[in-house]
């Protein structure tokens, strides 16, 4: 078994995100692929970089352009996205795990795939590491995110290459990955969102004694996806034995839903979950199921007292 690092850069309409979609499926064009391959003891043994010839976005837009040190002269000697990507899936090889930094390579990844018309082989699940999440949790107790410049500070990495080159930001998540605990790359794989599931029998959880992510095939709005039956029921993820509810399911802010339930041999538990909508235009949710203690519960049971504050103030503002 082989870590994949990826990272990727894209571009977008020079007018923004809003006239990219405008524009047609492909709101952020890939113009770099750059990765390490590392062996289980994470030795590096090679790496890849691709710069991508666009097709889409002609002109780079402002905010990318200040960041990436990359021109336009420089992407029309790169390759057609098609080739690139056909060049990094022979390098990859088989039995291989993706890491990247935050959640949104592998999206972006297939979003292009099939904007350019090419199968999605990835499976379903499709799990990675964000290595983003894991050194959070790791170094600042899953408080917050940092941002790759930050962490390699933190770690007093040196910084030999410059930062927003694919193929040096791969480079740097290797190297904190050696500064990583073992077990959390071991038991914290997370779930691309990309291809989703399209009826029950697709459907799918992952888990460990600690936490469970579970997310539902696709509905055709946002109220039926929201009030989905098995998205709500209130069994624990350990031993599969009906739980109390203890919180009902409320929302926050107008996103995220929450819950708390209590299970008679594993404690309490609390859920989150959101709804999300598609590329195809369907709505998903993804919920995760997490053993806590009394002081997480009480810290739950504290944010739905404050959100029917809100609910409260504003119904009496508008009268």
């Amino acid at each position: 078994m082989n870590y994949i690092v990826l990272d990727l850069e894209w571009n977008q309409s020079p007018s923004g995100r809003v006239i990219s979609n405008e524009n047609g499926a492909l709101p952020f064009e890939i113009i770099e692929i750059g990765a390490v391959k590392l062996d289980k003891d994470l030795n590096k043994i090679s790496s890849f970089d691709r710069l991508i010839k666009p097709e889409v976005y002609f002109k780079m837009h402002k905010a990318i352009e200040k960041m990436l040190p990359i021109t336009m002269k420089d992407l029309q000697k790169g390759k057609p996205f098609p080739e690139a990507l056909s060049d990094f899936l022979k390098w990859c090889g088989n039995d291989i795990i993706f890491c990247t930094w935050g959640d949104m390579d592998l999206f972006q990844l297939q979003r292009n795939m099939n904007y350019h018309g090419i199968d999605n082989k990835f499976p379903l699940p499709f799990l990675f590491l964000d290595m983003q999440s894991i050194f959070s949790e790791n170094y600042l107790d899953g408080s917050k995110n940092a941002g790759l410049n930050e962490a390699v500070e933190i770690l007093d990495l040196p910084t030999r290459k410059e930062f927003h080159r694919a193929i040096y930001d791969a480079d740097y998540t290797a190297d904190i990955m050696k500064n990583i605990d073992g077990k959390l790359l071991k038991n914290n794989f997370s779930i691309d969102n990309y291809k989703v599931p399209r009826k029950s029998s697709e459907e799918f959880r992952i888990r460990n004694n600690y936490l469970e992510q579970y997310v539902t095939k696709a509905f055709d709005s946002k109220e039926k996806a929201t009030g989905y039956r098995d998205l709500r029921k209130a069994r624990c993820f350990v031993c599969d034995r009906p739980m109390d509810r203890k919180i009902r399911w409320f929302c926050d802010n107008g996103k995220n839903y929450y819950a708390a339930f209590e299970c008679a041999e594993h404690g309490y538990i609390t859920g989150k979950f959101r709804v999300k909508k598609s590329d195809d235009g369907r709505f998903f949710a993804v919920r995760t199921m997490t053993r806590t203690d009394k002081n997480g519960f009480l810290a739950l049971r504290d944010k739905k007292e404050k959100a029917r504050e809100r609910v409260k103030q504003k119904l009496e503002s508008e009268r």
